[in-house]
């Protein structure tokens, strides 16, 4: 059975990727293999889906639900993919562990259209804040995120982004815009820019 669609772009439709579908995945980084050039200066690895399906944050980074999306065409054609942690540190605050759109895409406002469809879905399923992180120094990464909102409010260095040391800018971004950035800083501490690394 297909799982139900969970929101859509006038070109795309986003549903929960099965397990069975891995090899789908794995596909899509193949064939847009820029994002792991630029974070990790090397193509993904025949094993990165996998590994993507089964990644979870460490036991002390509480949340309640990992919704693997795939983005998909009328063909049913993989298109991309977002990975995406409910109630992740605190209640109401959603992250965003993975945004990747197929190279085809790239250039054509799809990435925009969809995370404005993935940002009203979460905010219906219950987010309050968001968050994600960023590789200092992926301008083009950088870039979309500001232009969706998102505001620094730490750095994480040194981290293993999977074959590469880079440092991590962690960007947050309050749903309620009447809400700053030192609320969801006392919701989550960790994020604060004196916390322990």
């Amino acid at each position: 059975m297909t799982p139900p669609i969970l929101f859509r772009t006038p070109d795309l439709h986003a549903r929960e990727l099965a397990a069975s579908e891995v090899a789908r995945l794995q596909a899509l980084y193949d064939a847009s293999p820029e994002y792991f050039l630029a974070i990790n200066g090397r193509p993904p690895g025949p094993s990165a889906a996998q590994e993507e399906f089964d990644d979870l944050p460490p036991p002390e980074l509480a949340f309640t639900r990992r919704w693997m999306i795939g983005l998909f065409d009328p063909a049913e054609t993989l298109a991309g993919v977002a990975v995406v942690l409910s109630d992740f540190c605190a209640p109401r605050v959603w992250h965003i562990a993975f945004f990747l759109v197929a190279t085809p895409l790239r250039g054509t406002g799809a990435a925009g259209r969809i995370y404005g469809a993935l940002e009203a879905w979460m905010r219906q399923s219950g987010a309050a804040w968001l968050r994600l992180g960023v590789v200092a120094g992926n301008g083009p990464g950088e870039h979309f995120w500001d232009k969706c909102g998102y505001r620094e409010v730490r750095v994480r260095e040194g981290l293993d982004t999977g074959g590469r040391i880079n440092d991590v800018r962690v960007l947050a971004k309050p749903l309620d815009p009447r809400a700053g950035l030192d609320a969801y800083l006392a919701l989550v501490p960790r994020d604060r820019p004196d916390a322990a690394a």
